[in-house]
């Protein structure tokens, strides 16, 4: 069950200085980190992204649809991690909405490989006064 991100959250999310790192499973089980800089708020319940490359994060989310994704505010040390599973998304909706967040962003017709929808089911502190405690 999804939870219900605070407008603090959205907001803290949608700022354009906060760098946002996705986390996925390697076959091994060890962890597979990389910047994502197309995350953002999909609605009150997920965040999600354009997949460009379609390669080892994506090859990871088809074999093990958990993920984790951080944003990061450097200068004000703090921040949140968002875990859940991916929703892969090669048309319909939350592609179209992706595609078109592309398209206006950086104003072409730049057409996402895929698009990624991951319904939030915790979220966890990441600045000194949370140190990684569960916040949702």
């Amino acid at each position: 069950m999804a939870v219900k991100l605070t407008e603090e959250m959205k907001e803290f999310v949608s700022r354009p200085e906060v760098a946002k790192i996705l986390a996925t499973v390697n076959e091994d089980g060890s962890p597979n980190i990389g910047p994502k800089g197309t995350i953002q708020v999909y609605d009150d319940e997920s965040l999600a992204y354009a997949e460009m490359m379609g390669k080892h994060q994506y090859r990871n989310i088809q074999r093990d649809r958990r993920i984790a994704i951080a944003c990061i505010d450097w200068q004000g040390r703090t921040g949140y991690r968002f875990e859940g599973e991916a929703e892969v998304h090669e048309s319909g909706e939350v592609y179209d909405r992706m595609a078109d967040w592309l398209a206006a962003k950086f104003s072409a017709a730049i057409k996402p490989k895929l698009a990624v929808r991951v319904p939030i089911k915790a979220v966890y502190g990441l600045g000194p006064a949370e140190a990684g405690e569960r916040v949702l």
